[in-house]
């Protein structure tokens, strides 16, 4: 695989991973406003009805936080990635031995 071709590949895994960050967020705010909303509903001044909840209220917390989570560490990982991608860039030239340097060229 060329350079040019691993840049690539690069940029579209970045762009991919801050669609899926974006698509996340939104799902976990659009849960959290539409929970809220069904909990106001359902608190009225006669009392509580919890026909006005979310169904499967617990499974959506449980989707919303995990995938929140889960995202977060894969935030981190692929930043530990790249962090060790660039320090192992910087430091291979260093690490070369110039022949000439040595009488060998």
């Amino acid at each position: 695989m060329t350079r040019a071709q691993k840049t690539t590949l690069g940029v579209l895994g970045g762009l991919a991973l801050v669609g899926l960050n974006i698509a996340v967020v939104a799902f976990y705010a659009l849960w959290q406003i539409a929970d809220t909303a069904a909990i106001n509903r359902s608190e009225s001044t006669s009392g509580f009805d919890p026909s006005q909840l979310l169904p499967n209220s617990n499974l959506f917390w449980l989707a919303a936080n995990a995938s929140l989570i889960l995202l977060l560490l894969l935030d981190v990982v692929v930043i530990v990635v790249v962090a060790m991608l660039v320090n192992a860039n910087r430091r291979t030239p260093a690490l070369a031995v110039d022949d000439r340097r040595w009488g060998r060229g």
